[in-house]
């Protein structure tokens, strides 16, 4: 900052400057936090090598191909039978002429109607593969056993040994300075320190051997429990199955139920029509009617049977045409269910491997910013820290130069002179 005394285009006399300083104590922790923030600006970029996405599971694949196959198969046969036999249905005819009269009445005979249908055996129990073998458990806890948890075992005998000899070393010597070595004394004492030797190893070999067995038999035991988890879902997989093979064996069974009852109804149909047929012509034969009526009232009824029969044989077609739909949407979502079943335990495992993919790479950024982090802790440290600068104020005057010098004398002077009354 600067200050100017005088007017006009006086050049200035008096300059102020002002410098701020961080107080002492904090200035280093300052000058090294700018210096490791300007290091971590320029470290170049670290780009991750790990794997950021997880790929379809087999399961998934699998479940991806069948519905393709199943989409690439076209229509179901079911309903390419149903479209079939709806198309059955058919279209009666002008049915009824009148005809000319005829010589009288004789009597029809009557075909064979109707004939019981066979259906196959179209069903038969499948048999579940054994997914599940109970484990030989004397045979299997050696297979968890550690081989290394022995080594460990020996070494602590061995050093339990190494400690009791050095006792009884101690013992002898002890021996010897009483000037009693190979006495009574010594050799309970030797003795006692065998006993305790033998108990001691029998400890560690005891307590060793039931650790590792401890350690197999929990391993065993979730062994165990995987097998049974998937024995589990193998049988709901063929109870599923088996189901959907019943329920298709019950529609057919329907199916030609309904075949069945329509072809004995309109084997009835027709043996009431010849019936009703017969008795108008010989009720027209006793009433004097001409042979001609007679066959007219017996056409005239056998037509309107002949209706019946096809009223009933549409319905009956209509009936095995909506069977066989149901029996092909029944096999599609069989089909569909078990594909849903396999993508659902792959997405659930891809689901697992996506989330630890995840959690290394948030690990890896965390790591990335582990610097960054610790330089934004230690400069919100600092903030916190109550510094007040020191301020430096430094004042300086121009000093006049040689001509000003002596111009000043000389005024001094002749004041001087004057003053004395010169």
């Amino acid at each position: 900052m600067r200050r100017y005394k005088g007017g006009g285009s006086s050049a200035p006399t008096e300059t102020t400057v002002t410098q701020t300083d961080l107080p002492a104590y904090v200035e280093p922790y300052f000058k090294r936090l700018l210096q490791r923030g300007e290091a971590e600006s320029i470290q170049g970029y670290d780009p991750y090598g790990g794997q950021r996405l997880s790929y379809f599971t087999p399961d998934e694949l699998t479940s991806q191909a069948m519905t393709r196959g199943l989409a690439q198969s076209g229509t179901p046969q079911q309903f390419t039978d149903a479209t079939n036999r709806y198309g059955m249905q058919g279209t009666i005819g002008s049915g009824y002429q009148a005809n000319l009269a005829d010589s009288g009445y004789s009597a029809g005979n009557l075909g064979q109607t109707y004939q019981a249908g066979s259906i196959a055996p179209q069903y038969q129990a499948g048999t579940a593969a054994p997914a599940y073998t109970p484990i030989n458990y004397e045979q299997n806890i050696s297979r968890f056993m550690s081989p290394y948890q022995q080594n460990v075992i020996d070494i602590q005998k061995r050093e339990a040994t190494r400690a009791s000899d050095i006792m009884g070393k101690g013992i002898e010597d002890q021996a010897t300075a009483a000037g009693s070595l190979g006495g009574y004394r010594e050799a309970i004492l030797q003795a006692e320190r065998q006993r305790n030797l033998g108990q001691q190893l029998g400890d560690i070999q005891a307590t060793g051997s039931q650790a590792a067995f401890q350690s197999a038999q929990q391993q065993l035991a979730a062994e165990r429990a995987a097998g049974l988890g998937a024995s589990q879902l193998d049988l709901q997989r063929f109870q599923q199955q088996e189901a959907a093979r019943q329920q298709q064996e019950r529609l057919g069974q329907t199916g030609f139920q309904l075949g069945q009852q329509a072809l004995q109804q309109q084997g009835a149909q027709e043996i009431r029509a010849f019936q009703a047929g017969e008795q108008a012509r010989q009720q027209a034969a006793r009433l004097g009617l001409s042979a001609a009526q007679q066959n007219e009232a017996a056409r005239q009824a056998q037509e309107k049977f002949g209706q019946s029969a096809f009223d009933l044989s549409s319905r009956y077609n209509l009936q095995a045409a909506q069977g066989l739909q149901g029996i092909g949407q029944a096999t599609q979502e069989d089909a569909l269910g078990r594909i849903s079943a396999l993508q659902g335990i792959g997405s659930q495992q891809r689901a697992l491997q996506q989330a630890g993919l995840d959690m290394g790479y948030q690990d890896f950024l965390r790591q990335q910013n582990y610097a960054m982090n610790q330089l934004g802790d230690f400069g919100s440290l600092l903030r916190g820290v109550p510094v007040r600068p020191e301020q430096t104020i430094s004042t300086f005057q121009q000093q006049p130069g040689l001509f000003q010098t002596a111009l000043g004398a000389g005024l001094t002077g002749l004041g001087l002179y004057r003053g004395y009354g010169g």
